[in-house]
């Protein structure tokens, strides 16, 4: 296997380090000023990008995102990972319930330049939901 490949699996590793320990600092390292997010909703930018974990974070403080599986071609860098934590703030809209989520997501990253450049998710947010109405 290429380094070239292995370079992109830690790349998106630290990224998921990073998100979880709240060290979004070194999204300005990772990821790409440009970075484009095909996640619904989600606005393109590195800072844009900031403000979403943030807000995540502050919806859930102990977010875990436990990888399960990465893989990487060229460069792509799939991953499948848990999302979990516990609801102690508003949440697209729904006030803190202090329910734990558990949930499964599926990312897919093109590396650019030696930095995240884009982003496609799917995830099970039916289940998110389910979970935080109890």
């Amino acid at each position: 296997m290429s380094s070239k490949i292995e370079e992109n699996k830690v790349l998106v590793q630290r990224f998921f380090d990073a998100i979880e320990r709240g060290e979004l600092g070194v999204f300005d390292q990772i990821v790409a000023e440009d970075y484009n997010d095909h996640l619904a909703g989600q606005s393109p930018g590195r800072e844009n990008l900031k403000r979403y974990f943030i807000g995540l974070r502050s919806a859930f403080p102990d977010l875990k995102l436990p990888i399960s599986a990465i893989v990487a071609e060229g460069d792509r860098v799939a991953v499948l990972n848990a999302v979990c934590g516990t609801h102690k703030g508003e949440f697209i809209g729904l006030k803190a319930t202090g329910r734990r989520i558990d949930a499964m997501a599926f990312q897919l990253y093109r590396i650019q330049d030696g930095q995240l450049a884009e982003h496609w998710e799917v995830a099970d947010f039916a289940m998110l939901m389910r979970q935080l109405q109890g």
